[in-house]
């Protein structure tokens, strides 16, 4: 992290200091966008009986949909960098009574504490998004090692050239994470290289790969929980965003934003949509 990612507003940090990476704020992320991700997870191809890793877990939100899927035969192991989130997951597993037995523990996707072969398979969300490109690489050569061949890696995260807002100008968010990659933010640049994961897949020589797009989108009036999700993320947008060279449009729309009730009156338009996209991109082990 640069000196000028230090000196952002660290939103809803875990310990890592990594901004949005607390367990309550992943909570009602997820919430707002459960349908949407657990159909994402669905989709990836994890069967019964298997051995899966869920890296970068975060608050373990998708542990729950991941241990029915394996079943009872199955076995998962749970991996954050955040000794809070990893502490919060035990906590929960003990009181879930999941279809399977997890294990969570803390640890880097540089490094992966597992031996080579050890899982059928990898699913990692929202996390690719705060590594640089030669990070990435390093990531997914570690994925494929722990995984068996003809096993599956699946990365989803945040296509950061899709989230919008109604009524607003139509770009606003992408332009704020076009300046922030330009400052030199590798989680806004790591947004924005999501499009192109089934890319890095491939280059990672892993073989059959896939991608596909998910549109979350949510309209007045909303539930709580995403007034929470969508206020929140957009008070952080705009705290950065003021402090950037936007188009004055822009600019204006996120003064509004940056007070609680231009929030509020924001979310009380009957005409208030808020749209943003996500990407699962799958490839299988030779």
């Amino acid at each position: 992290m640069n000196d000028e990612q230090s000196s952002e507003v660290d939103r809803y940090a875990s310990t890592t200091g990594q901004v949005m990476t607390e367990a309550g704020w992943l909570d009602v992320h997820f919430e707002t966008c459960r349908p949407e991700y657990a159909a994402m997870l669905r989709s990836v191809g994890f069967q019964r009986g298997w051995h899966v890793l869920d890296a970068g877990c975060g608050s373990g939100s998708f542990l729950p949909l991941m241990a029915e899927l394996v079943g009872p035969g199955g076995r998962i192991a749970a991996l954050d960098l955040a000794p809070d989130n990893v502490a919060t997951v035990e906590r929960r597993v003990a009181g879930w009574g999941l279809a399977a037995p997890v294990e969570a523990r803390v640890g880097s996707v540089f490094a992966l504490p597992y031996a080579d072969d050890t899982f059928d398979g990898v699913w990692c969300a929202a996390t690719t998004q705060y590594l640089t490109d030669a990070e990435l690489g390093t990531a997914l050569s570690e994925f494929r090692r722990v995984v068996r061949p003809r096993g599956l890696v699946a990365i989803k995260d945040l296509d950061g050239t899709s989230p919008g807002l109604v009524p607003g100008p139509p770009l606003m968010i992408p332009h704020l994470f076009e300046a922030m990659a330009a400052s030199g933010n590798d989680q806004f640049a790591g947004c924005l290289r999501v499009p192109s994961l089934a890319q890095w897949l491939r280059e990672a020589r892993l073989g059959d790969v896939w991608q596909r797009s998910t549109v979350v989108e949510r309209a007045a009036p909303l539930r709580d929980v995403e007034r929470e999700y969508i206020g929140g993320g957009l008070a952080y947008f705009a705290t950065i965003a003021l402090q950037r060279a936007l188009p004055a449009a822009d600019r204006a729309a996120w003064l509004r934003l940056a007070d609680g009730a231009g929030r509020d009156c924001l979310f009380d338009d009957a005409n208030f949509v808020w749209r943003e996209g996500h990407v699962v991109a799958v490839g299988i082990v030779p």
